[in-house]
């Protein structure tokens, strides 16, 4: 019965969050009309997509239906997160002028691709598109690892010194891009 209920629950958080982000502001850069999507918050919430069913399911799929998360899951959602809230530090100390010589962030939408690998200069980034291309590559490399036995993945020391240089890379440049 666990297992039925864990199913379902898994689908229902992974809609949820999906319609949520494709059809609120979540993923955007402010709630105005026509504002980019932001690369760090869908970094966040792809994550998020991954991670939150996987716990459901994991919990149902258990032997013991004890929920629980391995560190490869938290380390994952951490440096997500630690990337989000210091892009919003970084945006937000633009947005006061306490930065030396900022540019405005690009404030139109392109379209949510072009978005997500477009700069706060408004120029495509290699940066982003690398990120972006890690990102999907271990988000691929999670789920199919997790599903055939409802088992979190165990990543190395070294994936997570990847995903590290890639965000620093990142934050670098949103930092320095002004």
């Amino acid at each position: 019965m666990e297992k039925i209920i864990a199913i379902i629950l898994a689908a229902l958080s992974f809609l949820v969050l999906l319609f949520i982000g494709l059809r609120s502001d979540l993923l955007k850069e402010g709630s105005a009309p026509g504002k980019p999507y932001s690369f760090h918050k869908f970094q966040l919430w792809i994550w998020t997509l991954v991670i939150l069913p996987a716990f459901v399911l994991y919990w149902g799929f258990s032997p013991d239906h004890i929920p629980g998360i391995n560190n490869t899951s938290l380390v994952l959602l951490g440096i997500s997160g630690a990337t989000a809230m210091t892009a919003e530090v970084i945006v937000a100390t633009q947005k006061t002028g306490t930065a030396p010589s900022l540019k405005a962030v690009h404030l139109n939408s392109s379209g949510f691709w072009t978005d997500l690998l477009k700069d706060d200069n408004n120029q495509l980034s290699l940066v982003r598109l690398q990120q972006l291309i890690f990102t999907f590559v271990y988000v691929v490399i999670y789920v199919s690892a997790f599903l055939p036995h409802m088992q979190y993945p165990e990543f190395d020391t070294t994936t997570y010194t990847l995903m590290g240089i890639s965000t620093g890379t990142f934050l670098l440049g949103k930092g320095l891009n002004k």
